[in-house]
């Protein structure tokens, strides 16, 4: 379970203040597939960043799995991302000089993990993912959907107890954004991925759990689905035109 107490970040420019997260308090729990959304500038980013451990917060605490990951010493904190984090980009990440099958394997070849258990863990991944027909060729090769699929794989493949996802439809078509979604959708119902996916998109976001939207730095509120999602779709637009009237970005 993720669970974020009171996190507060303010940037600092020419002797002005910018308050980017005021307090932002939310839970993930295991399992769960959770969508942040807001208008641009309303610190999606900078909280999965924080989260991320790629920038500090100035207050609050992230603990997952009953640690608080804002605190300990920078090994400490590359332990975690390395074993307890999963990371999903806009722009995929994949290696080109890999092919599907070895960046896969990579961060398991890091994490020091030995060769039967990599090739059965990366077996297990390119099928759920069914990627298993582009697992020889290179990321230049295949589509951008599939690229996605694949770097989900990687993001799961040394079991981490979450994914952050960054806009991971944000370059794809609709078909290879419906494609990358169920991949999602794969793992949590496979294998018991947890989810935390910053996203503009209300169609992506329609297949979550749980929708939190930000503005301001603040959470404006919480949307959670108990129907199909083509119901919950028309449920979150109304939603997200509350939080920002007509203007939204979705």
């Amino acid at each position: 379970m993720l669970q974020i107490e009171k996190v507060s970040k303010t940037y600092h420019s020419k002797g002005i203040d910018y308050p980017v997260l005021k307090e932002i308090t939310a839970t993930i729990h295991d399992g769960e597939f959770v969508a942040i959304m807001g208008p641009s500038g309303s610190g999606k980013t900078t909280l999965l960043n924080v989260i991320s451990g790629f920038i500090s917060a100035d207050g609050g605490k992230v603990i997952l799995d009953g640690q608080d990951i804002l605190t300990g010493e920078e090994n400490e904190l590359a332990e975690i991302r390395q074993h307890k984090l999963g990371f999903v980009f806009q722009d995929f990440m994949l290696l080109n000089g890999l092919t599907i099958r070895e960046n896969i394997f990579l961060p398991q070849i890091i994490a020091g993990k030995p060769k039967s258990q990599m090739e059965q863990n990366t077996h297990t991944l390119l099928e759920v993912f069914g990627i298993e027909e582009i697992a020889e060729k290179y990321p230049a090769e295949v589509s951008g959907g599939q690229k996605q699929r694949a770097s989900i794989a990687r993001a799961l493949s040394n079991n981490p107890s979450i994914i952050l996802a960054d806009e991971p439809t944000g370059n794809l078509d609709s078909k290879s954004s419906t494609a990358v979604i169920e991949a999602f959708l794969n793992a949590k119902e496979k294998i018991g991925a947890t989810i935390f996916m910053v996203t503009h998109d209300a169609f992506a976001a329609s297949y979550a759990d749980k929708v939190i939207a930000l503005k301001d730095g603040i959470v404006f509120g919480e949307l959670v689905r108990h129907g199909q999602p083509r119901d919950f779709l028309d449920e979150l637009l109304d939603f997200t035109r509350k939080v920002n009237g007509d203007g939204y970005d979705a």
